[in-house]
This record gives structure tokens, sequence and C-alpha cells, in this order.
């Protein structure tokens, strides 16, 4: 009776992770099949983003942007950070929510990736809609960052690898927003993308009006 009774405690310590393991081996497809989903988001609209694959693609694109002369572009001072939204309220544009510092996003995907990438796509937004504006494209209500974007490179405004770059930010920013994980890590590959945009971005604002501006080179006291 000991023997039997040693038995059959050990099978019910065994049990649980025996009918697991069955229903695990039996669902194995359909698990399978989740964590696929889990990295390969679909958006609105049937489009299906592979977050691994657009992130290695913006990096790469990012190194190429970097290389590249902008369209049109003049030499002469760039604008300091801490002026960057003033200029932008100076021409009528809209300011920028981090300032045009990509570190403002850095931080606060220690916070929350998803949240930082929500928050650099509405950056992004508001900088097309910005480029469309200085550019004379017209703008409408309902236009969305990507299409202002293409309208900016059939314009010449941009070129076609940063265009690129900016729909592959555009693509797993998207995910984010509805909902697919990021990791930090992700993240900040991302806005690290971001960033040689910017830095070009705040070269046109130094250069792309010609109103005789010129930027502050040092701070005064008082």
């Amino acid at each position: 009776m000991e023997i039997a009774r040693l038995v059959l405690d050990y099978l019910q310590v065994l049990i649980w992770p025996v009918v697991v393991l069955a229903i695990c081996l039996a669902l194995r497809k359909q698990l399978i099949a989740l964590l696929t989903r889990i990295r390969h988001a679909e958006l609105p609209g049937g489009v299906v983003v592979d977050l691994d694959q657009e992130i290695k693609e913006a990096r790469a694109l990012s190194a190429k942007v970097q290389e590249q002369p902008t369209p049109e572009q003049k030499k002469g001072p760039s604008i300091p950070l801490t002026e960057a939204n003033a200029r932008l309220i100076q021409l009528g544009l809209r300011p920028s929510p981090s300032g045009l510092d990509m570190s403002y996003y850095r931080d606060l995907a220690w916070q929350d990736p998803n949240v930082a990438l929500a928050g650099l796509r509405i950056e992004t937004d508001i900088q097309a809609r910005n480029l469309a504006k200085g550019f004379n494209i017209p703008v409408g209500d309902r236009d969305s960052g990507a299409r202002l974007i293409r309208r900016l490179r059939d314009k010449g405004a941009i070129t076609e690898n940063q265009m690129q770059l900016i729909m592959k930010m555009l693509h797993v920013c998207n995910a984010a927003v509805h909902g697919t994980p990021v990791s930090q890590e992700e993240a900040d590959d991302v806005v690290d993308s971001a960033v040689v945009l910017a830095e070009q971005y705040l070269a046109w604002l130094s250069w792309g009006f010609d109103d005789g501006w010129t930027p502050r080179t040092e701070k005064t006291d008082g």
C-alpha cells in the first residue's frame, strides 16, 4: 500500500506538466502561427509589417541618407536644437513636440517603447506637413504624413532614400501604435534612424527660406 501511495503521489505531481505538454503538442501549429503574428503586425487596409525586417532596412537606409547630399542643399550654419521651435514658429510652421531633439524619444523609450514610437509617428506627420508647406505643396486636412512624403519626393524636395527611410520608420511606428510589442532596443534603432533626418531637417530650416535669417551662434547672459 505504501508503494502504491507513493506511485499515486508521483503521478499527481506529473499529471499537469504532462497535460500542458500534450496540449502544446496538439496545438503547436496554432502556437507557432500566434508567435509569428506577434512579429508580423497586420495594419488597417491589410498591410502586413515584419518588424525585424523593417528595422533592419531602416538602419541600412539611415546610413545611405547620412552619406547622400540632400536636394538643393546649401552650406551654412545649422540651428542649435534650442532654437528649432522658435524658428518653426517664426516661419509659420508647427512646432516640434521634441524640439527636433531625438533624445526626447530615446528617453521616452526607457519608460514605454510603444509610446515613444507613437510620439515619433506624430512628429513625422508634423514635419511632413511643415516641409510640404515650405515647398508649396498643397496639404489637405486628411493628407497623411506618408502621402505628403511621396509628394515631396515627386517634387524633388527629398531624395528617394530619404523617402524610403521615412516610410520604414512609419511602418514600424504604425505597428507600435496598433499594439505590436516593441522592445526598447528596437525603439532605439528607429530613433537612431530618425536622428539623421532631424539633422537634415534642421539644415533645411537654416537655408530653405530667403528671409536673411541666421541662427544664433552663442548664448548671451541676461
